[in-house]
């Protein structure tokens, strides 16, 4: 496996993370964890620091576009970071799917500015309504909705109505102004210079991925995942797992939800691990990167496959603890009964005994039996473990770029610990990443 942090050293990736963005083209695979962009390809793993943490993100066959909260970034496929917009006066909405433009609000108005200097294309305000727009060099310009009614910009430089869209829920939009739009019980889709077509089902719209000349999009619905030939409003194909966002890519790449798999069409798994449970140590256990639990003795790779969620563990006993308010104890399932409301989430779990400790979202301290029976509130959170970490490591500040000091070697890593595994320095992260320093 090939990585590549400029002349720093080379770290080798043991489980990849849970990304905030993934994106694919067919011959190769994007993914970031916060400021790091990893590329995998024929050859390994690539690695590239960005300025900033992403918020949006286009794959074109220049490389990734990336907005983020002061401006966007170009980085080629061999992670060679290029040309950059900075953003002073207005905030980036988002980068132009097959083009080096970004959707800029209030610079001094809304505008599409290109990442390659020349002047800003200014929008009417109802553009602020789309998520993406069109490739600008194509002169299609922008799709959005006004009150009930959907635009798409012509290549004349005016707005042509695509018919009626009322009740919108979310729009997406992908090359050549190919549109997906969300309604109550159904679906309108768009093909380049085609009428709006009805689906009649509907389907996740905001994670909905395109092909490159706009005229499919991969979606999901309650069945599993479906390519759409938006020209005809019909479903071509069809296959299981969840689009979580995944780029589109010509042979079909997704993210299956109930393994964290990233797969290929042909079956090949492309990447593994993104089920990401948070970390958690007890004993000679190493829970949680990767939604693994590694030997901290041997390195040896245990168990994986763990959910996500809020993880402890005491080195005999593994839980999990979800946003739905349920633990999960070695896959068998109770409720456990928290003082909460719904708007809560599980924050913190221990292991002390035969008790299990967790704090909500709010505060909430309480101790439960292993057979789910609630004991009692905790007045303290005394109980709550420190994460470990090796003497000497140095890590970045939460908001600044990622870097890990060791022993006075800096390594540019989204790493938030690190541990001693089989005499080797492992760095992992709350994101589900793990690296072996060497």
């Amino acid at each position: 496996m090939r990585l590549s942090l400029g002349t720093g050293p080379l770290p080798r990736l043991l489980a990849p993370g849970v990304p905030d963005w993934i994106g694919a083209d067919g011959a190769r695979v994007w993914w970031a964890v916060r400021d790091v962009l990893f590329c995998l390809d024929a050859r390994g793993v690539t690695t590239t620091l960005l300025p900033d943490d992403v918020s949006e993100c286009t794959v074109t066959a220049a490389g990734c576009t990336f907005a983020t909260a002061y401006g966007a970034v170009m980085v080629s496929p061999e992670g060679i970071v290029g040309r950059a917009l900075s953003v002073d006066a207005g905030e980036p909405l988002g980068v132009l799917p097959g083009a080096d433009c970004v959707l800029v609000l209030s610079v001094p108005e809304h505008s599409l500015v290109p990442l390659a200097g020349g002047p800003a294309v200014p929008l009417p305000d109802a553009a602020t309504r789309a998520r993406f727009a069109a490739p600008f060099a194509t002169g299609v310009g922008l799709v959005w909705l006004d009150l009930d009614y959907l635009y798409r910009m012509g290549a004349d430089g005016r707005p042509h109505a695509l018919g009626r869209a009322g009740g919108a829920a979310a729009l997406s939009v992908g090359p050549f102004g190919a549109t997906l739009v969300a309604l109550e019980g159904d679906t309108i889709c768009v093909a380049p210079g085609a009428p709006a077509r009805r689906l009649g089902d509907p389907v996740d719209v905001e994670f909905a991925r395109f092909s490159p000349d706009g005229l499919r999009a991969l979606a999901a619905d309650e069945d599993g995942l479906q390519e759409i030939d938006l020209r005809t409003g019909t479903t071509l194909r069809r296959w299981p797992g969840a689009l979580t966002p995944v780029g589109y890519a010509p042979d079909a790449t997704w993210l299956d939800g109930g393994t964290g798999n990233l797969t290929n069409a042909d079956g090949p798994c492309l990447l593994a691990g993104f089920a990401g449970a948070a970390a958690a140590v007890g004993g000679d256990w190493l829970v949680g990167p990767g939604g693994s639990v590694w030997s901290r003795a041997t390195g040896a790779c245990l168990r994986g496959g763990l959910p996500p969620g809020v993880v402890a563990t005491d080195g005999a006993r593994i839980v999990v603890a979800d946003d739905t308010d349920i633990i999960v104890v070695d896959h068998h399932r109770f409720a456990h009964g928290l003082p909460t409301h719904e708007e809560e989430s599980v924050e913190l779990a221990a292991i002390r005994g035969d008790e299990l400790l967790v704090q909500t979202s709010s505060g909430a301290l309480a101790s439960f039996s292993f057979t789910g029976e609630a004991r009692r509130a905790e007045s303290d959170a005394d109980w709550l473990p420190e994460l470990p970490s090796e003497a000497g490591a140095e890590l970045s500040e939460p908001g600044e770029p990622s870097e890990l000091r060791l022993a006075g070697v800096a390594w540019p890593l989204p790493a938030d610990g690190v541990v001693l595994v089989a005499g080797q320095r492992w760095a992992w992260s709350v994101d589900g990443a793990l690296y072996a320093l060497s």
